[in-house]
């Protein structure tokens, strides 16, 4: 019997499924925080065109990368409650500008998830730093 081999009609789709399957934990952060800033100015940008069902369906999928965030949490650390404080702050304003159909509460969360993933860039450049520094030792 032959197999059928499913070609992806966009080559950076297999790259980025690459990426994302070779994606150590933080990295795997810093990406749902690409995903997640990419959602919401989508989103903005269909509440700026008056495009209703665009903008829903970027700000619902940003809603659900937040909700993925904070199912991800491992609360037994401190800095959880304050991440899991950001997460629904955030989380409130995307519901409201969806809701409301107005960009204004976007702004700060755009601010916020910059903030966020430039904090976990740098622990994932600390830790491929220090994990290069071990393999070196070794």
């Amino acid at each position: 019997m032959q197999q059928m081999v499913m070609v992806n009609s966009r080559p950076q789709d297999a790259y980025r499924k690459q990426d994302i399957m070779t994606a150590n934990s933080i990295d795997l952060i810093v990406m749902l925080y690409d995903a997640l800033k990419k959602n919401i100015i989508l989103g903005k940008r269909g509440i700026l065109k008056h495009d209703v069902q665009f903008a829903h369906k970027h700000l619902i999928r940003a809603q659900e990368i937040l909700s993925e965030l904070i199912n991800s949490l491992d609360m037994s650390y401190p800095i959880s409650d304050e991440l899991m404080a950001l997460y629904e702050f955030a989380l409130s304003n995307i519901e409201d500008a969806n809701m409301h159909k107005h960009e204004e509460p976007l702004v700060l969360v755009i601010e916020i998830v910059d903030s966020l993933r430039e904090a976990w860039k740098e622990i994932s450049a600390s830790n491929k730093g220090a994990r290069y520094l071990q393999e070196v030792q070794a």
